[in-house]
């Protein structure tokens, strides 16, 4: 993630030739219309010139009002790094300090949340926040449900239910004292604001977003969707064109 958080701070000229990277990595059918081979690798170098869409539009300064107070409101790349620095330091270096209480094996633990368990995360603090505008006292414990319900936990068997527990808890602690410009809790998860920023970060954290649904339908089509228009239309075209849950019909494109 602080890669991508990273090359929100490059200059133009580096973000340009990063994108041209990946561009030059995509193939093509040869046949006329040319169209986005549908494989593994057309799909993980998509998602990830939707991220350097995502680092571009942080990247670019934005009209701030600022409130009665006079203080000014934090720009978009201002509010997803507060939110980052405090879940991913603040918080993880109290998991960190509680973790060999939680398991008997905090190494294993470590190794198993590097398979999507950080993005599963952010995502499950998206999806509740999103139904449970104003009940926040129940948020952790649905939190820690969706986490224990996903379809990655089988693959991170060391991540227990204690082990959740403590890394959601602290999480949510992280989030409430990322608070932009000072807002109370009650009125900062009112703001959509505060959900685009988990979704930036799940999908800046994320391992592989092509191989991660729930990031894809829970971050990436939301950030598609948002009217400030983080996405470019091109990088939304080829997402149709290879991902079928991109498609609001959910149909598969032509040809697949």
């Amino acid at each position: 993630m602080q890669g991508w958080l990273d090359h929100v701070g490059h200059d133009h000229s580096i973000r340009r030739r990063r994108r041209k990277d990946f561009e030059d990595r995509l193939t093509w059918t040869k046949h006329r219309p040319r169209r986005l081979e549908r494989t593994r690798a057309n799909r993980e170098v998509t998602t990830d010139l939707a991220r350097v869409d995502i680092a571009d539009w942080l990247s670019t300064p934005s009209p701030t009002s600022a409130p009665e107070d006079g203080e000014p409101y934090p720009s978009p790349a201002e509010q997803v790094t507060a939110l980052a620095e405090e879940m991913t330091r603040g918080a993880w270096r109290e998991i960190a300090t509680e973790l060999d209480r939680a398991t008997p094996d905090a190494t294993r633990v470590r190794r198993d949340l590097t398979h999507h368990g950080w993005c599963d995360l952010f995502i499950a603090l998206v999806q509740v926040i999103e139904v449970t505008r104003r009940g926040f006292d129940s948020i952790p414990h649905r939190v820690k449900e969706m986490i224990l319900r996903s379809p990655l936990q089988a693959e991170r068997p060391h991540v227990t239910e204690a082990v959740v527990a403590l890394i959601v808890d602290k999480a949510w602690q992280g989030f409430q004292a990322a608070a932009f410009a000072g807002a109370p809790l009650l009125d900062l998860i009112s703001h959509e604001e505060a959900l685009r920023a988990l979704r930036i970060l799940a999908l800046f954290i994320c391992p592989a977003p092509a191989q991660h649904p729930a990031v894809r339908q829970h971050a990436l089509k939301p950030l598609g969707e948002d009217a400030t228009k983080i996405l470019t239309d091109q990088t939304k075209t080829r997402l149709a064109d290879l991902f079928t849950d991109w498609r609001s019909d959910g149909a598969a494109p032509p040809g697949e």
